[in-house]
């Protein structure tokens, strides 16, 4: 092998020391579950586990009416899709999806893509270019970071939920210039709900486009699961555009955009990650307008049953003594545990104990904050979160960890 050629190597060093943890038996992700059972619970390497690392937010999955639903679409448009959806791939499922997304938003139009990710990938680099500014969130999801890089337009990383921060960032951006400001609604490691009414005050009055992920907000945030919008009681009109996902509280597949007509309009004719993709399965489209169904017909039972067990299994966790990020107000439930390999071993512990959960590790999270991430849904058993939260007490106990 020359010089120049051994120069040319590649590293293949992650981020997390996954050989360390392979090695000491704490490697604890791509476990294959067998299937699900009961609601709640899964089958994993023969074990039964109480499923707390899911989006099943509102429990919808394996319900009798969407399954079928899916067996619908298979009779009626096969397995896949034929193209994109600028040529032979859209269906009449598609356009009703698209109107029932963007009613539900207050919106005037969707747009139906594959993935969320790729929903902001697409998006955003069909907004803006090189001589805009994306104005970011420091701890927005990592897509909508791709997205602003894939753009080519100049990213300011402005404080994590600091609209003083967002304000000095405007200020700086030349007045000739476009500006995209992004922000998660609810950001996913922490739970913690953005302030949105502020961030919206600050886009009118330095004229910028506003972006909001909803992907942990919509169906779930807000006494009707009508997002960050209704948790506020914000106009529709006062957000520009609405991205959101169909993979979590709606347990199909794909993301979506909704916005006015001009914009969404635009978005199907320049957006790349829409243009040149497959069409969203047929199947996964009707699986989520009848998911779409039932939440408008059994809205309020399935969120005041999430939102009851979210409250079950934080205040059991809080009377024990285990350590609770603060700021979350939906079902995401951050247990602070702090160094990556310590939590590490107590993921893998938990999961020893039937409850499947994991650790998530910087930069997924900030230096020395690594956290036991726990995700509750509206068919979790008061019982269940009980004997879960007892569990965790004593784990965290017997490593000297309570408060």
């Amino acid at each position: 092998m020359t010089k120049r050629m051994k120069e040319r190597n590649f590293s293949w060093k992650t981020h997390w020391d996954i050989e360390y943890l392979r090695k000491n038996d704490l490697y604890t992700w791509f476990q294959e579950i067998e299937r699900e059972l009961e609601p709640g619970w899964v089958m994993v390497s023969g074990r039964r586990m109480l499923m707390l690392g899911g989006y099943s937010y509102l429990g919808l999955n394996r319900d009798p009416r969407i399954n079928q639903a899916a067996v619908d679409a298979v009779s009626r448009f096969g397995t896949g899709m034929s193209g994109s959806r600028f040529l032979a791939g859209t269906t009449e499922l598609h356009s009703q999806l698209e109107k029932k997304i963007a009613a539900l938003h207050g919106k005037k139009d969707a747009m139906l893509l594959t993935s969320g990710y790729l929903t902001n990938l697409s998006t955003i680099a069909a907004l803006v270019g090189k001589n805009d500014y994306i104005l970011s969130d420091r701890l927005n999801h990592a897509s909508i970071v791709d997205g602003a890089i894939y753009s080519q337009a100049k990213l300011i990383r402005y404080k994590h939920n600091d609209p003083g921060s967002l304000e000095a960032a405007l200020k700086s951006v030349p007045e000739s210039s476009r500006i995209l400001v992004i922000t998660d609604s609810v950001f996913s490691m922490s739970g913690e709900v953005v302030d949105l009414p502020e961030i919206i005050r600050l886009c009118k009055t330095y004229g910028a486009l506003l972006m909001v992920d909803e992907c942990h907000s919509m169906f779930v945030l807000g006494k009707r699961g009508g997002g960050i919008l209704e948790y506020f009681d914000i106009d529709p009109d006062d957000v520009d555009i609405i991205m959101s996902t169909l993979s979590k509280a709606i347990p199909a597949g794909g993301g979506y955009v909704t916005a006015s007509r001009e914009i969404i309009d635009y978005l199907k004719h320049e957006s790349r990650g829409f243009i040149y993709s497959i069409a969203l399965s047929s199947i996964m489209v009707s699986v989520a307008l009848k998911s779409l169904e039932i939440f408008e017909s059994e809205r309020e039972e399935l969120v005041g049953s999430l939102h009851t067990n979210t409250e079950v299994f934080r205040e059991a966790l809080l009377a024990r003594g285990v350590p609770l990020g603060e700021k979350s107000v939906t079902s995401i439930v951050p247990i602070i545990v702090g160094d990556a390999n310590l939590a590490a071993i107590l993921a893998r512990k938990c999961q020893e104990n039937g409850l499947y959960i994991h650790a998530v590790f910087p930069p997924v999270v900030p230096p020395g904050q690594a956290i036991l991430r726990a995700s509750i849904t509206a068919e979790h058993t008061k019982e269940d979160l009980l004997m879960a939260a007892e569990k965790i007490c004593r784990i965290f106990q017997e490593a000297d960890l309570l408060q």
